[in-house]
């Protein structure tokens, strides 16, 4: 099982509360549907408003990307400038 780091914006609206959550996943794609799955509107959000980083770097396309159990796997918030 990989473990997903969420803010703790997310973890109250998705994951009542909860910021560290486990699912069985190979790579980000897999991982984002099994958590969509399990708490309803979270992949969507991942997909649309969120960046995943993974070991310390936040990836512009981390679809295709593999995670494993040693992975450190965080959703944040998109950082927007102007």
């Amino acid at each position: 099982m990989v473990k997903i780091g969420l803010s703790s914006g997310t973890a109250q609206q998705y994951t009542n509360g909860q910021t560290e959550v486990h699912v069985e996943a190979r790579n980000v794609r897999q991982m984002v549907q099994a958590l969509e799955d399990k708490y309803p509107g979270l992949g969507k959000e991942i997909q649309t408003t969120m960046s995943v980083a993974i070991d310390g770097t936040i990836l512009p396309d981390p679809f295709l990307e593999e995670v494993t159990d040693t992975s450190e796997i965080y959703v944040l918030p998109k950082i927007g400038g102007g």
